[in-house]
């Protein structure tokens, strides 16, 4: 969703190019360095008191000015025989508290660490990238030890170490803000982390002539702390060869990129394990793997190591979780052709975590070719969206005899999953609305290219033109009148909201529905939720009307669109209701509007799935889509039979008598297009069927 992308390109790039720390401003009544120092000075103040009250003065911004710039640095390595650097952001001294006259040094423990780097998008460093700071440091300090003891861990000893620095500092003209080494050893990221269980790691402390007091020791519990440690804040955000954005615990977990910043090989868990949660699986697919198993495929999680795997054959009742390697994520023992239904859980198997579980998702194991794909994009947290969809959705494909694969739209933008590898795709989008958008800017660029390449895309939602043509940029505009070939009219039909629960095919012959069809959607009383807003819509650039409201003929609640996209150079298809697919009941009307929308994307043939042939309309034509000539066949010929070829406005381009049952049509002097063909006998309409011609 456009939420979720804006704020990957903010941390992504924008972060980059900001350099500065991701805290609020420093008030002016803040306290100064030495009147905190004073206010956690006692001796009775125990350690999770004292770290509460830093953790306190840091999210509310009291740091000090010059501290907030962040610098660039440089660590470079030899990766196969090229040098690769990478370009990240420190800050220029270790974290103090105060303000630029009067700031403290503040020594804590890594679990602090921790939280305030997951505050400020900040990481530690490691032993290399402590090097390569302290060789890009303008000011580098003699380090100045004191003696020895049991007050080294005491705040008054901070403070005394913290006013020999601030003098040392003030001999260097350098200005506050130059990056300064040399003050402090500093608490790293490191393998060493996770070989004893809850321990500190420290190393360095350089003298200015490039050596250093502390090599890298684990010797310590992570409760301790003495005024030689300091916290340096790196940002996780960082750029690989000056041009590729990319994370510091991205490249220390690469087999190949991590020599960049690490002199101790792949860093695998680059970080404390302290308040550690691992993230709800939200970009994921279930795939066909064989007739008897399904596979998934999740987008890489560093923090992840297993993901527990829940099945079932109706969406609602599920079998305890199998758990299974992130690296073999195949789900077998399945029975052939029947739908599943799947959900997840990430699990952390070192730290003994697990994920909250994902949305529903739905595949069936087949040796059938279908290529179709569902799209869960309905994200939005709401009353009413149980994430689980693709139930309906599902199951409406399979009862139609269409054998379905699924994904989350992250996996689309994540390239998880190709949109071009499906000749159907359905995008669900309930009620997803401005909050997080329908089709965010990358997904447009996804759903265009798919339908300028001949893509046949079936679309549902109730804010799709609320969000993009009535309050979108002018590039959602652009695609929703361009590629869903809609123009938004209303947020609800008559402007009233919670009043009109049905749509209609009656009068609009152009509908791909059948003529008597009055299709309900949910007013939360039926199983789903309360689609008190559907859009009311109208046709642009090509499309038909298929449905209408009962406010008026031409208050339209779906369309349908066949021919060549902009910009592309193949015949794609397109239907978009205006409500929400998964609302209509009963659900025989769901399968009736599913077979409908089926017929116009291939025609009264047999689907893909040759298991059971789809109820045909009275008459067949074939081949649709043709270049022209054509065949309308039927097992009963009517008394008096006669056809006409219209255009999508009904007026009538050719007429001929039909008097066999299996009849030849030439139309080879059509340009490309869609056609009615209205099929009469008995003296009455006896079929209304549409028919693609190609050139």
């Amino acid at each position: 969703m456009r939420k979720l992308l804006s704020f990957i390109l903010f941390f992504g790039y924008v972060t980059l190019f900001s350099q500065t720390l991701n805290l609020p401003t420093r008030q002016t009544n803040a306290l100064s360095g030495s009147q905190f120092e004073a206010t956690i000075a006692s001796s009775t103040l125990s350690l999770t008191n004292r770290e509460n009250m830093i953790y306190a003065q840091v999210s509310a911004g009291n740091v000090p000015n010059f501290y907030r710039t962040l610098v660039a640095v440089t660590s470079t390595a030899t990766v196969s025989s090229v040098t690769q650097s990478v370009t990240y952001y420190v800050a220029p001294d270790y974290l103090a508290i105060g303000c630029d006259t009067d700031y403290f040094l503040m020594p804590m423990s890594p679990m602090l660490a921790t939280k305030i780097g997951a505050l400020t998008g900040t990481t530690l460093p490691t032993r290399k990238m402590v090097g390569d700071i302290w060789a890009a440091a303008t000011v580098k300090l003699a380090p100045q030890p004191l003696s020895a003891g049991s007050q080294m861990s005491t705040v008054p000893y901070f403070a005394h170490h913290d006013s020999i620095v601030g003098q040392q500092r003030a001999t260097f003209s350098n200005p506050l803000g130059s990056l300064t080494s040399g003050d402090k050893k500093d608490v790293i990221i490191s393998n060493m982390i996770y070989t004893t269980a809850n321990r500190v790691i420290i190393f360095g402390w350089y003298y200015q002539n490039g050596t250093y007091i502390q090599p890298m020791t684990n010797v310590h519990a992570d409760t301790y702390m003495d005024y030689s440690h300091g916290i340096r804040l790196v940002q996780n955000t960082c750029m690989l060869n000056g041009s590729t954005p990319t994370t510091i615990q991205a490249v220390l977990e690469s087999s190949t990129l991590n020599p960049i910043l690490s002199d101790e090989g792949v860093i695998s868990q680059p970080w404390y394990p302290y308040g550690i949660s691992i993230n709800t699986p939200k970009s994921f697919a279930v795939l066909k793997n064989s007739s008897t198993s399904l596979k998934l495929m999740v987008k890489n999680d560093p923090s992840v190591t297993h993901y527990n795997v829940y099945e079932s054959t109706n969406g609602t009742t599920f079998n305890a979780p199998i758990q299974l390697s992130k690296n073999n994520l195949v789900l077998t023992g399945l029975t052939i052709n029947q739908i599943y239904f799947v959900k997840i859980s990430a699990y952390d198997s070192i730290n003994a975590v697990t994920s909250a579980v994902s949305e529903v998702l739905t595949a069936v194991p087949t040796n059938h070719s279908d290529s179709t794909l569902l799209v869960n994009g309905f994200d939005r947290a709401i009353t009413g969206n149980t994430y689980n969809f693709t139930i309906q959705h599902g199951n409406s494909f399979f009862n139609n005899n269409k054998y379905v694969e699924s994904c989350t739209n992250e996996a689309i933008t994540d390239n998880t999953v190709s949109l071009a590898n499906y000749r159907v795709v359905d995008w669900i989008l309930g009620e997803e609305s401005t909050a997080d958008t329908t089709f965010s800017p990358h997904e447009q660029t996804y759903v265009s290219n798919y339908l300028k390449q001949g893509g046949y895309l079936f679309t549902s939602g109730s804010e799709i033109g609320w969000d993009l043509d009535h309050s979108g940029t002018a590039a959602d505009k652009q695609f929703y009148n361009n590629y869903l070939k809609a123009s938004y009219v209303a947020d609800a039909p008559n402007n009233t909201s919670g009043t009109y629960y049905s749509s209609f095919a009656q009068t609009i012959s152009t509908s791909i529905y059948r003529s008597n069809d009055t299709i309900n959607f949910d007013n939360g009383t039926h199983g789903t939720y309360n689609v008190a807003y559907p859009d009311v819509i109208a046709t642009i650039n090509g499309s038909s009307p298929d449905l209408h409201y009962a406010t008026s003929n031409t208050d339209y609640a779906c369309l349908h669109y066949a021919g060549v996209f902009t910009g592309g150079t193949k015949i794609g298809k397109m239907v978009y209701m205006a409500y929400p697919f998964e609302t209509i009941y009963p659900s025989t009307m769901r399968d009736t509007a599913m077979k409908d929308i089926l017929i116009f994307f291939f025609g009264n043939q047999t689907q893909t799935t040759s298991v059971q042939t789809l109820q045909n309309k009275t008459h067949n034509i074939y081949p649709n889509p043709t270049t022209g000539m054509f065949t309308i066949a039927t097992d009963n010929l009517a008394e008096n039979s006669f056809v006409q070829i219209c255009d999508m406005q009904g007026r009538i381009l050719k007429e001929e008598n039909i008097t066999t049952t299996s009849q030849q049509i030439n139309c080879m002097d059509f340009t490309a297009g869609m056609y009615l063909v209205k099929i009469y006998g008995n003296g009455s309409l006896q079929d209304n069927l549409q028919l693609l011609i190609f050139k």
